[in-house]
């Protein structure tokens, strides 16, 4: 209607000129454009109520689902004692010692070994980081260097060099002579574990560098190669030493580590006692095999396990009356949940003692599989809450074999499970094991190849 007055009537109801048909189609058009505006305009907010609405329904959902996992699902705190090297230790190297001075070990006749032996006592703060002292007793050997042999050097009874023999002087050709070190040394120096930056702190292989200071005492003997006649012996002297040392070791038990070793140092004085020429190095080398004992550390590690809630099963009173049915009066109905075995120690209230899961083993085998681990969690926290309770291991096999074969299998299987448990912080005389070899009560063979645990009451 209102197209229709804007076509035929003017604001005072008169006729709509011809000339101004012009102007309302226009307003027509007008008003045509702006109703389809304000209906897109609608629809648009339309849409933006729609999906803010529809993603807030997404959110809650979100959240509820979330809600219900936590519900189902609890989160239980399990104490692993972890056994570490940390702590004091206690140890022995042994190798051989080589020396440059003036002299050298690596002479222009041969190369003379000679040996070092070491005590040695440590801190370790932790896999990274630990701190040694040590004492260390040797001797080594040196002669002439090869670039030194045709140049016929003379060594006076004065302790000087000279260039050719001296006249009615006492002395003897650096080619036949050999100086015997023989040096006492007390040092300290830092261990860095390049290792323990990379691999946990219970991993048994250790490549450190070690730094190190040391307060030496040699006493040389200058003897002669042809005779082996000590023609001088000099008064022993000191002298500061600084240097390094790589290791590499591996824990081959609890306590017991071995390695090897090589390192260098150098040294202040002179410690061959020849006169000083145009040589000025003064090192000592060694390398060489190291035994240590580490007392260790036990760690407490706790972890945080999200396990099912399962129902809990009512245990019957001893009291307790249950009326017989009669088992035709029943269908017979097969389930899956007699399968499932319940991973959490349980008290039987009938025989006041505790019930442990049993752990399950595949066929042949004696290994621990990762799936019973959840058991032996559970285990290992009831018993390290509960320290007065002991238990006996019992393991088990199916019909499959001989009892010549299967009885020391069962036996490996009991011992599984007590090993496992002993690792992680349980005192080996809390746990007694036995074999039974095969079982031929149980008619499922995976559920014979087990261990069962039962508490020990009055130990």
């Amino acid at each position: 209607n209102t197209f229709e007055n804007l076509l035929l009537h003017n604001g005072n109801g008169a006729q709509t000129r011809e000339n101004d048909d012009g102007i309302s189609y226009m307003w027509l058009y007008a008003s045509i454009l702006w109703y389809d505006f304000v209906r897109n305009l609608e629809t648009i907010v339309n849409l933006q109520i729609y999906y803010t609405m529809k993603r807030r329904k997404l959110i809650l959902l979100s959240l509820l689902l979330l809600f219900s996992g936590a519900i189902k699902a609890q989160t239980r705190e399990i104490i692993e004692t972890i056994h570490t090297t940390n702590g004091w230790y206690v140890g022995v190297q042994g190798g051989t010692l080589l020396g440059v001075n003036t002299f050298t070990s690596f002479g222009a006749d041969k190369t003379r070994m000679g040996w070092g032996l070491s005590a040695l006592g440590g801190y370790r703060f932790s896999s990274v980081l630990s701190v040694e002292a040590s004492l260390q007793t040797g001797s080594a050997t040196l002669a002439v260097r090869k670039g030194d042999v045709a140049a016929n050097y003379w060594l006076g009874d004065d302790v000087i060099r000279y260039y050719a023999p001296v006249i009615d002087a006492k002395g003897w050709d650096y080619n036949n002579l050999t100086s015997r070190v023989r040096l006492h040394k007390m040092g300290v120096q830092g261990n860095f574990n390049l290792l323990g930056l990379l691999l946990p702190e219970t991993a048994r292989v250790r490549w450190e560098l070690s730094p190190a200071l040391s307060l030496m005492q040699t006493q040389a003997d200058f003897s002669t190669i042809d005779a082996k006649q000590t023609v001088m012996s000099h008064k022993a002297q000191w002298c500061w030493g600084v240097g390094g040392s790589t290791q590499v070791s591996y824990r081959i038990s609890r306590h017991l580590e071995t390695g090897v070793y090589g390192g260098f140092t150098h040294l202040s004085g002179n410690y061959d006692r020849l006169p000083k020429h145009i040589h000025k190095t003064s090192n000592l080398y060694e390398c060489g095999m190291k035994l240590t004992w580490a007392f260790g550390k036990d760690k407490k590690k706790i972890s945080r396990v999200d396990l099912p809630v399962m129902p809990v099963a009512e245990i019957a009173q001893p009291d307790a009356v249950q009326t017989p049915r009669d088992a035709e009066d029943e269908p017979v109905i097969v389930s899956r949940e007699n399968d499932m075995e319940e991973a959490f120690v349980t008290l039987n209230v009938k025989e006041d003692t505790l019930s442990f899961p049993v752990i399950y083993f595949a066929f042949n085998r004696s290994r621990i599989e990762k799936g019973e681990e959840v058991k032996l969690q559970e285990i290992l926290r009831v018993l390290q809450d509960n320290l007065e309770v002991n238990v006996l291991i019992t393991g088990w096999c199916d019909t499959v074999g001989s009892d010549a074969y299967n009885l020391p299998l069962s036996v490996r299987r009991a011992n599984a499970v007590k090993t496992w448990l002993t690792a992680r912080g349980i005192s080996a005389y809390r746990i007694q094991t036995q074999g039974k070899g095969r079982d031929f009560k149980e008619k499922r063979a995976d559920k014979a190849r087990r261990s069962e645990i039962k508490e020990i009451k009055g130990k």
